[in-house]
């Protein structure tokens, strides 16, 4: 097939696919969200999590006019992605829009996710997510400096709680080589590699939940380890109005 073919089918699929998302991109509902506490509490027992957060970047080839809107901070062209997973993995949400050099926390606050969250706060639940974002009452990031056994006991069940996350990025790019360094650089319009990311990401959903298994070439280029990026975030400052919750749960869980 040509290249212009193959981009002409791709076009028509990924319109078909983006008329389907909210039947494969789905957050947990009320009436779930005690099972979905119940999946996250085993990994690190941190009571009433219902996801963890985190950016990942996907590259491409940036609009001429436009190349330093896509520069991240490791000086290479990209989208950043932000992705709320469950703990198996299943992607709960994500927003593709944002060019590489939009930091973690701006692309949250312009995000439906803060809307989401604050409408679940009478059910007491929460995100965990790295240090590249604030600590919100409805979002738990680690202690900075832990100076007490308490908060590096909660450090360490927030780092097993969240490392889902990394694991998700892992399945999904190795499942899907066009978001991984190793596939290149996507040539398309940042528009259709949105699309194209999104795509993605449900079907990693669908492949979960029909239990389609990972196959894995060799140890050497094909496995989920290799697929994952060492991702840096650069580290905000705590809201102290905001560390109350987590103060508490310190005192209640990790003393």
């Amino acid at each position: 097939m040509s290249q212009p073919m193959f981009s002409k089918v791709l076009s028509r699929v990924l319109s078909a696919l983006m008329k389907s998302v909210r039947s494969y991109i789905i957050f947990p509902e009320v009436g779930e969200l005690a099972t979905v506490k119940g999946d996250f509490y085993t990994l690190g027992h941190i009571p009433n999590v219902i996801g963890a957060i985190d950016g990942t970047h996907v590259a491409l080839v940036p609009p001429r006019d436009r190349e330093q809107v896509y520069r991240n901070r490791k000086s290479y062209h990209s989208m950043n992605i932000q992705v709320v997973c469950l703990a198996d993995q299943y992607i709960s949400h994500v927003n593709a829009k944002f060019p590489g050099s939009v930091h973690d926390a701006y692309i949250l606050r312009n995000s439906s996710i803060p809307y989401v969250m604050e409408q679940l706060q009478r059910h007491r639940v929460w995100l965990v997510g790295d240090s590249g974002y604030p600590n919100l009452s409805w979002l738990l990031t680690p202690v900075r400096n832990p100076r007490t056994r308490a908060e590096e006991r909660y450090n360490e069940a927030h780092g097993r709680t969240r490392r889902v996350i990394e694991r998700t990025f892992g399945l999904l790019k190795a499942r899907f080589r066009c978001l991984h360094m190793t596939g290149g650089s996507l040539m398309y319009s940042p528009k259709k590699v949105c699309h194209i990311i999104v795509a993605c990401c449900m079907l990693h959903n669908l492949a979960l939940r029909r239990q389609v298994p990972f196959l894995q070439e060799d140890g050497r280029d094909g496995g989920v380890v290799a697929a994952v990026e060492p991702e840096e975030s650069d580290e905000e400052e705590d809201d102290g109005a905001e560390t109350d919750n987590r103060d508490r749960i310190i005192e209640q869980y990790f003393q």
